[in-house]
């Protein structure tokens, strides 16, 4: 056997051991592949890992869809927490029907699936048993007591309630008595509360030849009108009537969210005057005060014929002391001081009635304080108590003006209240609570720019948008 012989009786078992390998192989790679398509026939797929194991009941604060944040408050937890969410992410209504991110609003009670360690909501469905009344204007928040009425209905509600108003979560006590609510809980619990119409305020300019008339804004206010008056008014259009004595005038005004309309009346012909405003100064402020044998009010103005009057004043441990005034146009002013009584033998009677209780605003400091649209002085300020729910509007050149809803309990304490900071003018605004415990200087102007001017029943300015304790809206 020569060389080649021997060669090819080599290579030939080598190739066919090769091939044997590469047709097992193919064969095992066929059969691998049927199997795979098989599988795929019959629907078979591979289990997929439901990462979102975390669930909570959660009020929506607000959606960021550019940064695909949402952020919320978990109810049972206590506590605010930011969410990712991604085109995954499922949204649905309390039917189970598909909604947008965009349509979840602020207020809203949800139930949600998350990851906790990803932070990235995997479901959110808007709460079944949830329940929102809307267009609410009847109602009654009484935070301290927990307790809370809509209509003839009683609700439980905390001082975790949240409070939206533009968007901003604010303090329930800048909600005033004015204001159209939506509010929403489950059972008989308060959870969350959305200021759907807010109110703004009418600002009386150049008003000295009609002190002491009407003004009635729409169905909304009527009010004598008083110096420097700052009155709340819900925000909308609305005929201002204004009438007295050879007055009757109409004008439109627009109310918008906390923002100052100016009513200039510098322009009204005022008839033949037949009388005047008078303004009572009379020490102490208990004292019953009678013109022309007449008692009267003297918290207020009043209108008196023009002439000659008695004015007399009386007080529990003083003695009463009568004076006759002149009356002439425009704004005229009593002054009495009377003096406490005195024994025989020359010594003071005390008077044992205690003297009327107070309220102080003691802040913020600088800001013009009114209650029920009546202009009090600047804080600190103290002044009679009157019992009852009263609102009290915060002012201040540069700053967004502010009002609050308290109620003052009909007893002998003085009562005092510390208000938040006011805001300064276009800033974003979050709302802080305002906090009460037991315990005459000239109206400034409002010197910012952002004010409608209302004179000749025409409306001129620029608007300001921005963002109230517990009261009764009848």
């Amino acid at each position: 056997m020569n060389l080649k012989d021997k060669i090819q009786k080599i290579i030939k078992p080598v190739l066919c051991t090769v091939c044997l390998v590469l047709t097992g192989c193919s064969a095992a790679s066929m059969a691998q592949e049927s199997t795979f398509e098989s599988a795929y026939e019959n629907g078979v797929e591979e289990e997929k890992v439901n990462i979102y194991t975390s669930t909570a009941s959660v009020i929506i604060r607000s959606v960021n869809e550019e940064d695909q944040k949402i952020s919320m408050y978990l109810i049972n937890r206590n506590e605010n927490r930011d969410m990712g969410y991604n085109g995954a992410t499922v949204v649905q209504d309390k039917y189970e029907n598909a909604m947008s991110i965009a349509q979840l609003k602020p207020g809203d009670i949800a139930e949600i699936t998350y990851n906790s360690e990803l932070e990235r909501a995997g479901s959110i469905t808007l709460s079944e048993d949830a329940w929102s009344y809307e267009g609410v204007n009847k109602y009654n928040l009484n935070i301290g007591n927990g307790n809370a009425s809509i209509g003839d209905e009683t609700f439980s509600i905390d001082n975790k309630v949240l409070v939206f108003a533009d968007g901003h979560v604010i303090d329930t006590s800048q909600i005033i008595n004015q204001d159209i609510l939506t509010i929403r809980g489950k059972g008989h619990s308060i959870m969350s509360i959305i200021v759907e119409k807010g109110h703004g305020y009418l600002d009386i300019k150049n008003d000295e030849a009609v002190l002491g008339s009407f003004i009635e804004v729409g169905q909304t206010v009527i009010s004598q009108i008083a110096p420097d008056m700052l009155i709340t008014v819900p925000e909308g259009s609305y005929t201002v009537r204004i009438t007295g004595e050879g007055i009757e005038e109409l004008r439109e005004v627009q109310i918008e969210r906390n923002k100052e309309t100016i009513l200039d009346l510098g322009d009204i012909e005022v008839a033949k005057i037949q009388d005047a405003s008078v303004k009572f100064s009379i020490m102490p402020s208990t004292a019953a005060v009678y013109v022309d044998e007449v008692k009267i009010d003297i918290s207020r103005p009043a209108r008196l014929p023009l002439g000659l009057h008695l004015v007399t004043a009386t007080a529990s441990g003083y003695d009463s002391l009568s004076q006759y005034f002149q009356i002439e146009e425009g704004v005229n002013t009593v002054r009495m001081t009377l003096e406490e009584e005195a024994d025989i033998s020359g010594n003071d009677i005390f008077s044992t009635e205690k003297e009327e209780p107070k309220i102080t605003i003691e802040s913020p400091v600088g800001a013009e304080v009114y209650q029920d649209n009546l202009y009090m002085g600047i804080a600190p300020v103290t002044y009679n108590k009157t019992a009852g729910d009263h609102t009290i509007t915060l002012r201040k050149p540069g700053y967004i003006t502010r009002s609050y809803g308290i109620t003052i309990v009909d007893d002998k304490n003085d009562v005092t209240y510390a208000f938040p900071d006011l805001d300064p003018e276009n800033s974003t605004v979050s709302g802080n609570s305002a906090s009460g415990q037991n315990g005459n200087t000239n109206r400034n102007t409002n010197g910012n720019g952002n004010n409608n001017t209302v004179s000749g029943n025409s409306v001129s300015g620029n608007s300001v948008s921005g963002n109230s304790a517990s009261g009764t809206n009848q």
